[in-house]
């Protein structure tokens, strides 16, 4: 069970702090970041709300950083904004920083030679009482029903690929970091799926254009493994 707090207890920013920083961060899969000045008050995960963040520790980053990867790569197919990934990046720039100052250099690079991102499983919201949703624009997770008839026309060769269900099926999340969010949720009616790999499905958009969907799971040509 996570730790729920009210908001006037703490203290949320946007980016890591600086100045003197706290014993220890929590951080949230988006990035976010909070400190207490009494840290062991608190349980590993705690719930703000609807926000909520993991006390960092090297497997942590590791996972953080893997999802920028991801988002690096989205971003340069056209799916995230410029902007968007510009503000992630500074965000995780300082959570970099404070990792390497508490942690080590060597103690990080270690985590994420070993880190198999597919296992981690990272913090999400509990819903211990009814909830009432927040507005949710339009397409924001919606998942249209053109979308699953063209992944159900590939999901056999993409299963066959080594492509996990969750990868193309998943229509949940909160963002660009969430796992739960698959292929289904970057096709809008008009594409087309191109090429099939065990590292990317390409999506043809209706103008022309060729955009790829990174399976996290494999490695991909363009990471360096730390051995």
């Amino acid at each position: 069970m996570k730790t729920e707090s009210q908001e006037q207890c703490v203290s949320a920013v946007g980016v890591a702090p600086h100045g003197p920083s706290p014993g220890c961060l929590f951080v949230s899969s988006a990035l976010a970041t909070w400190t207490t000045p009494h840290p062991e008050w608190f349980a590993r995960d705690v719930q703000i709300n609807d926000t909520v963040y993991r006390r960092l520790d090297p497997e942590y980053y590791a996972w953080l950083r893997s999802r920028m990867v991801v988002a690096k790569n989205v971003a340069a197919a056209g799916k995230l904004d410029a902007a968007a990934f510009e503000d992630l990046r500074v965000r995780f720039n300082a959570v970099h920083e404070w990792a390497i100052e508490h942690f080590g250099e060597e103690r990080l690079l270690e985590a994420v030679r070993t880190m198999r991102a597919a296992d981690y499983q990272p913090p999400v919201v509990e819903d211990d009482a009814p909830r009432v949703p927040a507005p949710r624009s339009r397409d924001s997770n919606h998942v249209a029903p053109e979308a699953v008839a063209m992944v159900d026309a590939i999901s056999e060769r993409a299963l066959s690929l080594g492509w996990k269900h969750e990868r193309l099926y998943g229509a949940g999340g909160r963002g660009i970091f969430d796992p739960r969010r698959g292929l289904a949720c970057y096709l809008k009616p008009g594409d087309r799926i191109g090429d099939i790999t065990a590292q990317s499905i390409e999506i043809i958009l209706k103008d022309g254009v060729r955009q790829h969907f990174y399976n996290p799971d494999v490695d991909q040509p363009w990471v360096k493994r730390i051995r």
